[in-house]
């Protein structure tokens, strides 16, 4: 992908260039590829179809955690948590041995504890990771639904925005 460095920021498409701005700083791309309809029905592309649909059912496992904590990511999550999950999601449908190339799938794959293990401290907010904020241990019981934090002095051990003069924790 090539950036546009000069003072001139193009949008839109010349000819076969598309420039285009994200958070990344403009970009420029050359149009091109393979015809759809080609990808759909040429054999020579089994197996891009097989990667298609995996990635499609990780982007869709991905869709169904985020929509889970939907109101807590309202406020916490930064930019790139949906290319992360979805990675993350990618990881772990891999471990599906089960099913045939192009339908293993996450929900097959989670049974796993080594699919389980990848998601255990997934942190939704990369800016506000909770070992850099949370300066304690804490425990979690899932069968309680409880998480413990032991001899937590807010002061000392959580790093607040300065000017903040509220905090809140909330779990799921």
């Amino acid at each position: 992908m090539a950036k546009q460095i000069g003072i001139i920021k193009l949008k839109g498409t010349i000819g076969d260039l598309s420039f285009y701005k994200t958070k990344d700083g403009h970009l420029a791309r050359e149009k091109g590829g393979v015809d759809a309809e080609r990808i759909k029905n040429d054999p020579a592309f089994e197996r891009t179809r097989e990667n298609g649909a995996e990635f499609g059912s990780a982007a869709k496992s991905g869709k169904l955690v985020r929509d889970a904590f939907r109101t807590l990511m309202m406020r916490s999550s930064d930019g790139r948590v949906t290319a992360r999950l979805t990675k993350l999601m990618s990881d772990i449908r891999a471990l599906d041995t089960t099913s045939a190339r192009g339908e293993r799938n996450v929900a097959v794959a989670i049974v796993d504890p080594a699919a389980k293990d990848l998601l255990k401290g997934f942190n939704f907010n990369n800016r506000a990771i909770l070992g850099a904020v949370l300066y304690r241990p804490f425990s979690v019981n899932t069968g309680a639904g409880e998480i413990s934090i032991q001899g937590l002095v807010p002061n000392l051990h959580v790093a607040y925005p300065s000017g903040a003069t509220h905090m809140a924790f909330s779990g799921a």
